[in-house]
């Protein structure tokens, strides 16, 4: 059964658990919603996009809004973002059938979104963001649920060729799982993807520090999107693979995320609602219907 979602006193931050079939327990995620906006209705029947970030290894779902200024900075847009808690799986579901971690994400957590917060259709309006583990895991998401996702964002992502790593828990042995492998191998993925219609291509965003001991994967993943000429963009910037880097990247790719996701900054959605109120207000006193329809129309 699902709980009722709290709020962290003094904080914009709220917090809710949901029942996870993929993993048999309850699970814990947090969120945030745009100024104005609240659970199960938006503001006058409004409805958001949404951005999920994922945390990296050995995080959980609070890492992002504990270690980085995250809520001042999406206070700025009409965008729900979403923080679930991944464990140490990956976001993949192992090949051993461990644990289920994609299937939680996707057919748990987001179904539980979708009927508790006030958001957008899925596609175009939603998008992944995630940092190290979480960044590989929103790429491969974004690569294999573009139904879903429009876009994938890779902060220092573990963007590696899984063909080539030893034994791993997740992704078992190199040649005995090699098939799985190739299905959680973002390398493999963005193959498939070249063969689907431009529209189930989501774009990504990929950045790494320059003293990250993950910049050369990052860049040859770059290289290989390049190559490919898969839409996306990279950016490199002084940093580590730390908190103080992601918070800043974070910060300098929002922009672009929101505009991909079609998220209005919120001081423009204010200037349309006072707009329109004042439109409404002038009309009611008297004003010409004929410009006021020629207005509206966009002639």
């Amino acid at each position: 059964m699902e709980k009722a979602m709290e709020k962290e006193p003094g904080s914009a931050l709220q917090t809710g658990t949901y029942y996870s079939n993929a993993l048999g327990r309850e699970q814990p995620y947090a969120y945030l919603l745009p100024p104005g906006a609240q659970a199960n209705t938006g503001a006058d029947g409004a409805r958001y996009p949404l951005l999920v970030m994922l945390h990296g290894h050995s995080g959980k779902y609070t890492d992002w809004p504990t270690y980085t200024r995250i809520a001042r900075y999406v206070r700025a847009y009409s965008l729900i973002v979403a923080f679930p808690d991944g464990g140490n799986g990956w976001y993949t579901n192992a090949y051993d059938g461990s644990e289920r971690r994609e299937d939680d994400l996707i057919q748990d957590f987001v179904p539980h979104l979708q009927n508790n917060l006030p958001l957008a259709p899925p596609g175009k309006a939603w998008g992944l963001g995630g940092l190290s583990m979480g960044g590989y895991g929103a790429v491969k998401l974004a690569l294999k649920h573009p139904k879903l996702f429009s876009v994938g964002v890779s902060h220092s992502g573990v963007l590696k060729n899984l063909q080539t790593i030893p034994p791993h828990p997740v992704y078992g042995a190199a040649e005995a799982d090699g098939a799985f492998r190739r299905g959680e191998n973002v390398y493999s993925l963005i193959e498939a993807a070249l063969c689907e219609w431009p529209t189930l291509r989501p774009r990504l965003h990929l950045d790494c520090g320059l003293d990250d001991e993950l910049l050369e994967p990052t860049r040859q993943f770059h290289g290989h999107l390049t190559f490919r000429g898969y839409p996306h963009t990279y950016n490199e910037m002084p940093g580590q693979h730390t908190w103080p880097y992601w918070d800043r990247a974070f910060k300098t790719i929002l922009p672009i995320i929101a505009r991909d996701l079609g998220a209005a900054s919120t001081e423009e959605a204010s200037h349309a609602e006072i707009a329109t109120k004042t439109e409404n207000r002038t009309g009611a006193i008297g004003q010409d219907v004929g410009e006021g329809n020629e207005r509206r129309a966009g002639i």
